[in-house]
């Protein structure tokens, strides 16, 4: 580990600090809406400077609001970069797809691509700073379809925990693949997917949860979705699943011609890391993997003591 810390506001102090100061700076963002190929709009968040010399896009998992990571740009804020980040279509503020707004859900999962190539386009690529990413789960399969088709966007790109391989269990990984399509088939892609439902906050406890081991971001997170009900979301339909089973069924195999730095939870609950290792495998020295043994799903809102460790490790290999 390293021996310095990286932590803007430690855990102790994380709840006041996040109305007083977090929460607020995140808020003085530009915001702005994209409409999308399809007529949804999609709500994006900038934070630039004119003395920047980069750009960094932060691009959230599934059911992850663009508010659930003020804490990490605020940590991230004062070193250079012209700071980026989307709510995905579905989700966050963006345009919901199905009447009950609490299904996560997608027609196709080509769409968040396509959507993501348009937030590329038409926001981030408007300079000529060289741009970095840093995606977590959901996004991290997203950017790596994406990084297939515009190889040389980022000059370098870090993957968090990237849903390369859902963990479908007790499921096996093709009979869900199957099966979620059968429900597809059969007209109810639009239904919770089995075992899901809405998201409820009176079971929704830290001592049950395989997200994250610090209690202080347990709780910020459950306070977005308390105080901004517009912003949660509950379960993936049986379309979600069906649809991102398809796209990660061979995505190890994409080439994405960028420098990648992988963390990879050894305690992840939601995805599994033999896809995250043979896709590394096959970049060869274009892809590191740092194995964190005692993390949960969530890295970037563990706690303090790997949190400190991982945000160090990204000033480094983004050379800062």
């Amino acid at each position: 580990m390293f021996s310095t810390l990286a932590w803007s506001i430690p855990e102790t102090e994380l709840s006041s600090k996040w109305s007083s100061e977090i929460g607020p700076f995140f808020r003085s963002m530009k915001t702005g809406t994209l409409k999308n190929k399809d007529g949804l709009s999609l709500k994006y968040f900038t934070l630039i400077n004119p003395r920047n010399d980069k750009s960094l896009v932060i691009v959230p998992g599934r059911t992850e609001p663009a508010l659930k990571y003020a804490e990490l740009i605020y940590d991230l804020k004062d070193l250079g970069f012209d700071i980026f980040i989307m709510d995905h279509q579905g989700q966050g503020e963006s345009s919901r797809i199905l009447a009950d707004t609490n299904k996560g859900h997608v027609k196709d999962f080509k769409n968040y691509v396509t959507d993501f190539e348009l937030f590329m386009n038409k926001i981030v690529q408007t300079s000529s700073n060289p741009v970095y990413l840093i995606a977590h789960s959901m996004g991290g399969a997203i950017t790596t379809h994406y990084m297939a088709k515009h190889p040389k966007v980022f000059s370098k790109a870090i993957l968090v925990a990237p849903m390369l391989q859902m963990n479908t269990a007790p499921y096996s990984e093709t009979i869900a693949r199957y099966y979620s399509k059968l429900l597809v088939s059969i007209g109810k892609g639009n239904n919770y997917a089995p075992d899901y439902g809405p998201y409820k906050p009176e079971t929704d406890v830290f001592e049950t949860n395989v997200y994250t081991h610090s209690p202080a971001r347990f709780d910020v997170s459950k306070h977005i979705f308390v105080t901004y009900p517009d912003l949660v979301v509950g379960g993936p339909t049986a379309k979600w699943v069906y649809e991102s089973l398809l796209s990660t069924k061979s995505i190890d195999q994409l080439n994405t011609g960028t420098p990648v730095l992988m963390f990879q939870a050894g305690l992840d609950k939601i995805v599994m890391p033999a896809r995250q290792e043979s896709f590394c495998h096959k970049k060869g020295q274009e892809c590191d993997i740092i194995h964190i043994p005692d993390a949960f799903h969530e890295i970037l809102m563990e706690k303090d003591v790997i949190r400190d460790d991982v945000l160090n490790h990204i000033k480094s290999f983004f050379g800062l």
